[in-house]
C-alpha cells in the first residue's frame, strides 16, 4: 500500500470512527503524546486522557462525518477537507472543516489541526 494510500485509510477510518461513535477507534488513530488543536487557535490538548475526554464530547452529539474531497498527503503529512453534521438538540449544525494531520513512522496521528470557523457553520 503507498502513502497516499494509507494516509487516505486513515482519513477513512477517523470519518467512519467519528459518525459510529467509536471512541476506541478515534483513539486508536493517535500516538499516545499526540496532540490536538480544534480549532486552530485554541489551546492544543496533549496526551491521549485530555484527547479522549475532547472526542467523548464530540461523540455525545451523536455526530456524522463525511469527507467531502481528496486527501493531499506529502512528507508523512495530511489535510482533507470533511463536513460534521449533528443533529443532537432542536437545530442540525454543519460545520466545513480541513483537518491537518501529522503521521509518525507508525502511521499514527502525533499532531491534528483543525481548521474551520463560525464562516464554516451552517
Amino acid at each position: 500500500m503507498s502513502s497516499h494510500q494509507i494516509a487516505e485509510q486513515v482519513a477513512d477510518n477517523y470519518m467512519r470512527s467519528l459518525s459510529e461513535g467509536d471512541l476506541d477507534g478515534v483513539m486508536a488513530l493517535y500516538a499516545d503524546d499526540a496532540t490536538v488543536e480544534d480549532p486552530v487557535g485554541t489551546a492544543p490538548l496533549k496526551g491521549k486522557a485530555a484527547i479522549g475526554a475532547f472526542y467523548q464530547k464530540t461523540i455525545d452529539l451523536k455526530v456524522k462525518a463525511e469527507r467531502t474531497g481528496h486527501v493531499r498527503y506529502a512528507a508523512g503529512e495530511m489535510v482533507f477537507p470533511f463536513v460534521v453534521t449533528s443533529n443532537a438538540g432542536d437545530t442540525p449544525m454543519h460545520i466545513e472543516v480541513i483537518d491537518h494531520f501529522v503521521l509518525n513512522e507508525d502511521n499514527l496521528i502525533v499532531a491534528m489541526r483543525a481548521f474551520w470557523s463560525e464562516a464554516n457553520m451552517r
